[in-house]
């Protein structure tokens, strides 16, 4: 009886370790389709947008260049298939508390002002977001300039 609970017990186990897995890469692609509409939100994704997309990637996730290729090369294809915000944002909702959530809102506008330049659509999109995380629009303004002032803009 003994054998069989510790069996049953260890089989949940790596169970959770294969969600957690799973929800960690989940909440990864999540995290670079929204980064990805953020360079492409104005129509045009350059190459400093790209490169910065894949330096935090590299930077929050500690993953080596061939991972954060292959995450984005995944993560575009959703991104261009994908018709709202709500999906991925959900998905952060679900996993993130607050803190970890503004870091993703900390991201999103590094992409956007990595070309040092706001259009309107970008604008709108850092508005949008900051409401489906559930950050408040005091603490999206202070993220906001904080990441401005370090660029300069």
């Amino acid at each position: 009886m003994k054998k069989f609970i510790e069996k049953f017990f260890k089989g949940k186990s790596s169970e959770n370790k294969n969600e957690d897995l799973i929800d960690s890469s989940l909440i990864e692609e999540a995290v670079a389709v929204l980064l990805l509409r953020a360079a492409n939100i104005d129509g045009k994704k350059d190459t400093k947008e790209i490169d910065a997309i894949k330096k935090l990637i590299i930077q929050q996730f500690d993953y080596d260049e061939q991972k954060t290729n292959a995450l984005i090369s995944s993560a575009s294809d959703k991104e261009e298939s994908s018709t709202d915000l709500f999906e991925w944002s959900k998905i952060i909702n679900d996993h993130y508390d607050l803190d970890n959530k503004k870091i993703v809102f900390r991201m999103m506008c590094e992409i956007i002002c990595a070309d040092g330049l706001i259009d309107p659509f970008e604008s709108n999109l850092i508005r949008r977001l900051s409401g489906l995380l559930y950050i408040s629009d005091k603490d999206a303004g202070i993220i906001k300039k904080q990441v401005m002032k370090k660029k300069d803009m």
